[in-house]
Formats: C-alpha cells, sequence, structure tokens
C-alpha cells in the first residue's frame, strides 16, 4: 500500500495537472470557437499553462531532495 502523500507532493501533483490541462483545451477551446481568436489571450495561457508545468515539476523534485 502506498504511503501518504505529503502537501507538497499533492500541491506539485494539482500544478503539474492544471498545466496539461491548459496545454489541452486552451489550443481546442481557441479552434472550436466561432468568434475570431485572440492570440495574445492564448499565448498568455499557454505561458500560463507552461509556468504551472515548471513550478509543478520544481516543488515534487523540492520534496524529494
Amino acid at each position: 500500500m502506498p504511503g501518504k502523500k505529503h502537501t507538497d507532493e499533492m500541491i506539485g501533483d494539482a500544478m503539474r495537472e492544471a498545466g496539461m490541462l491548459l496545454w489541452v483545451f486552451t489550443p481546442l477551446y481557441e479552434i472550436f470557437e466561432p468568434k475570431p481568436h485572440s492570440w495574445i489571450m492564448l499565448l498568455a495561457l499557454l505561458g500560463v499553462g507552461t509556468a504551472l508545468l515548471v513550478v509543478g515539476i520544481q516543488v515534487e523534485r523540492r520534496r524529494d531532495d
């Protein structure tokens, strides 16, 4: 049976998952949305997704040290 997850690990998991969801669903939303595209918003959301992924990975690595 796996051990309990620590708070840092859960926060890192949540941040990574949120980043991945932004990376997957932001382009899909922009593709299928009938309104004109806002490229600035698309790039901003992808940037936030990237930041969440990186910070989530760093939080988990810090936990392992």
